[in-house]
Formats: structure tokens, sequence, C-alpha cells
């Protein structure tokens, strides 16, 4: 690297902290540690943190030429703006809860399968982000089955809501974990390496990268 050159840093860290994150705060009403009715309160982070961040991170990963890191975070993004409107316009617009209910249990079903094809992309990649959107894909299984057999009554193939978000809720809280080992070895990793050491923190390469 020449004095001229400039070094790019890597937008990995703010993408999968901002999914990560805000799914961690999804899952813990999911799993029941507070009232459901407070989950309203996710739409704030939904908006700007799993939103606005998100897009910005995949907005940075195309100009590094990233299409993978672009494509999954812009996406998610979509996922976590949609699910805030919907539920805006439940106080706003006086949109059917149970109608918001079947919409958001649709997005996951649509999200299950852009999941598979980017889990199945990770392959190339590393064990760490290979886990991360393994978990991801079966906790939008879980948000899918209930969400979109959720009866007037409020009962679903999975049991009482919201009872039966408590699964998902589960394996989302695990998947942010795993979010959290990918953010971090990104930023830990990065600043060891400026000063010429070894990150300590290990992805687990599926293949070894090809020298330049």
């Amino acid at each position: 690297m020449t004095l001229t050159e400039k070094r790019k840093g890597d937008p990995t860290a703010v993408g999968i902290f901002s999914y990560g994150f805000t799914l961690f705060l999804l899952s813990v009403y999911a799993m029941g540690f507070y009232s459901w009715s407070e989950s309203i309160l996710m739409i704030a982070p939904a908006l700007f943190f799993g939103g606005l961040f998100l897009l910005i991170a995949a907005n940075w990963e195309y100009n590094n030429g990233n299409t993978f890191g672009a494509t999954a975070f812009a996406t998610y993004s979509a996922f976590f703006l949609t699910f805030a409107f919907a539920h805006i316009g439940i106080y706003v617009f006086k949109f059917n809860g149970i109608e918001v209910g079947h919409l958001v249990g649709l997005l996951a079903v649509a999200f299950t399968i852009m999941t598979l094809i980017y889990w199945i992309g990770s392959f190339k990649m590393n064990l760490a982000l290979n886990l991360t959107l393994l978990f991801l894909l079966f906790t939008f299984i879980l948000y899918a089955i209930p969400l979109t057999t959720l009866s007037s009554s409020m009962t679903t193939a999975m049991g009482a809501f919201p009872g039966c978000l408590k699964p998902a809720g589960y394996i989302g809280f695990i998947d942010s974990l795993f979010t959290m080992w990918v953010g971090a070895a990104v930023v830990i990793n990065d600043r060891w390496e400026m000063a010429g050491k070894k990150g300590p923190i290990p992805l687990f390469l599926f293949q070894k990268e090809k020298k330049q």
C-alpha cells in the first residue's frame, strides 16, 4: 500500500450488528420476557437500527464491490422497514392486527427463501457466517408457520398467540449471538491486523484465500 492509497473500511460489522441487535430485541419479546403488548416499541429499532443502518451498510458494500453483502443487507433492511411500517399502520391507519400478522408471516416465508440462497452462498465464505445464516433461516421458518396460520381466535398451527412465537424467539436469540461473533471478529481483527498481528477471533474459513 502506497502512502497515497487509502485503505477501505469493511462495513460488514455495521450491517451484521444492525440486523443482529434488532433481531435480539425482537427475540426478547418473542421469548416472553416482557409483555407482547410492549413489542410495539420494536417500531423504533426496526426503522432505524434494522432498517436505515442496514441500508447504509448495503450501500457501502456495493461501493466495495461486495454483491453478496450488499444484497443481503439491503433485503434484510427491507424486511425490518416493512415490519415497522405495517405496525405503524395498526395505529395510524387502523390496519387489522390479524392481517398484519399474516403479512409478517408471508414476509417470513419470502425471507426464508432468500436466506436459504444466502446460506448456500456462505459455504464459500466462513463457518461463523454460515451458522449465522442457518439459524436465521430457522428463525424465519418459526415465524412463518404460526403467523401465516394466525386465526381470529388468536390460535395458530403452533399453539396460541403470542406463546407460539417463543421457539422463533429462542432460535433468533441464538442467532443474534452468532452475529456478535461475526461483528466482533470484523472489528477486533481489523485493529490487530493494522498493528501487524493476526486477529484473535477466528471465523473458520471454508477455503483458503487466494494469494494475489
